[in-house]
C-alpha cells in the first residue's frame, strides 16, 4: 500500500479554507489532485483561485481517476449526505482498488463515513490541530502541527491508522490516535485553544479603546503582549507562564478590575470572574501563595463587585 505524498492520488469533496490547503499541501509534496468540489458558485470560483483548474461538478468524474483517497472537508452537517452519495461512487468503480474515505471535522464521529466503509473503503477521521483562516498560508502550517486520526477499525495493523498517520508524517505533522469517544473532548479543548482566544483579544481591544488607545492601532500595540505571552506559555508551561495580579494574590488590583467592569462593560464581568476562578488552581500550582490570600481572591471573584460611584 502506498501512503507517501510524493505518490499520492487524491481528491477533495469541499475545497473551503482546510480543504484546500490541505490540497496545497499534498500537492506540494508531489501528491496528485485529481478533482475537487465546492458547493455554492462562489465557493467553486474561490476554489478555482485557489487550487486551478476546475471545479468537478460531474460525480462521476470524482472515481475516474481511481484515487487513493477522498478528502471529505464538507462541513459537519453535510458529512452525513456526502458520504452516502461516495458510497454509490465507490461502489460501482468497477476494478478500482478499495480507496481510503477521511473526512476533516474535529467533533464528528468516524461512524458517519459507515456507508463507504460498507462500500469496500478504509475510513477515518484526519483533523489537523491547527486554523486555517485562509488556505494559502494554512497550507504551511501543517508542518509542526498535531493532526487526530480516528480510523474506524482500530484493530492492530488495521490499515486506516498507518495511512493517516503516514500521511501526517509526510506533511511534516505529528499524528496521534484520538479514540472516537474523545472528539467532543478533544473539540471543546481546540475551541478554548483557538476561537476563544479570538474572542477574548477582541473584547480586550475594545476595553483598550474605552482606556483611551487609538482606535486604528489598539490591536498592533497590544498584540506584542499577546505574542509574548504565547512565547512565555511555548517556553515554560502554563503554570510558570502566569503573571498578573492574580499570580501576586493582589485582591486591591482585582477588586479595581471589578469595579472598571461594572462601571464600563457590565457584560464582561461574569466572564471576567469565571477566568479568574478558573485560573486559581494554577497559582495553587505555584506554591507562592498562602491558602488565605487565595481563598481571599476566591470569594472576591464569586462576589459581585461594588459600585465605586
Amino acid at each position: 500500500m502506498e501512503t507517501a505524498a510524493t505518490s499520492l492520488r487524491f481528491v477533495v469533496i469541499g475545497a473551503g479554507r482546510l480543504g484546500a490547503g490541505l490540497a496545497l499541501a499534498l500537492r506540494k509534496r508531489g501528491a496528485d489532485l485529481l478533482g475537487y468540489t465546492a458547493n455554492s458558485p462562489a465557493g467553486r470560483a474561490r476554489a478555482e483561485t485557489w487550487l486551478g483548474g476546475r471545479a468537478t461538478t460531474d460525480p462521476d468524474l470524482l472515481v475516474s481517476g481511481a484515487p487513493q483517497l477522498y478528502v471529505v472537508a464538507v462541513p459537519d452537517g453535510a458529512i452525513s449526505e456526502v458520504a452516502g452519495q461516495l458510497a454509490e461512487l465507490i461502489r460501482h468503480a468497477a476494478g478500482a482498488t478499495a480507496p481510503f474515505v477521511a473526512h476533516t471535522s474535529g467533533a464528528t464521529s468516524v461512524n458517519v463515513l459507515r456507508p463507504c466503509e460498507e462500500a469496500g473503503a478504509s475510513t477515518l477521521v484526519f483533523h489537523p490541530l491547527q486554523t486555517f483562516s485562509e488556505p494559502v498560508t494554512g497550507s504551511e502550517r501543517f508542518a509542526g502541527a498535531a493532526v487526530a486520526v480516528t480510523p474506524s477499525d482500530t484493530q492492530d495493523g488495521a490499515p486506516a491508522l498507518a495511512f493517516g498517520c503516514a500521511l501526517a508524517e509526510a506533511l511534516g505533522a505529528y499524528p496521534f490516535l484520538l479514540p472516537d469517544h474523545k472528539r467532543s473532548l478533544y473539540h471543546a479543548a481546540a475551541s478554548l485553544a483557538c476561537n476563544y482566544l479570538v474572542t477574548l483579544e477582541h473584547h480586550a481591544e475594545q476595553l483598550f479603546v474605552k482606556a483611551g488607545l487609538p482606535a486604528d492601532r489598539a490591536s498592533s500595540l497590544f498584540l506584542p503582549l499577546v505574542r509574548a505571552t504565547l512565547e512565555n506559555l511555548a517556553e515554560q508551561g502554563s503554570v510558570a507562564a502566569l503573571t498578573g495580579p492574580l499570580s501576586r494574590g493582589d485582591t486591591r488590583t482585582i477588586a479595581g478590575h471589578l469595579a472598571a467592569l461594572l462601571a464600563e462593560a457590565p457584560h464582561l464581568l461574569p466572564v471576567y470572574q469565571a477566568l479568574g476562578r478558573a485560573t486559581l488552581p494554577l497559582i495553587e500550582a505555584r506554591g507562592e501563595l498562602d491558602r488565605e490570600s487565595i481563598t481571599a481572591m476566591e470569594e472576591l471573584l464569586h462576589s459581585p463587585p461594588s459600585d465605586p460611584a
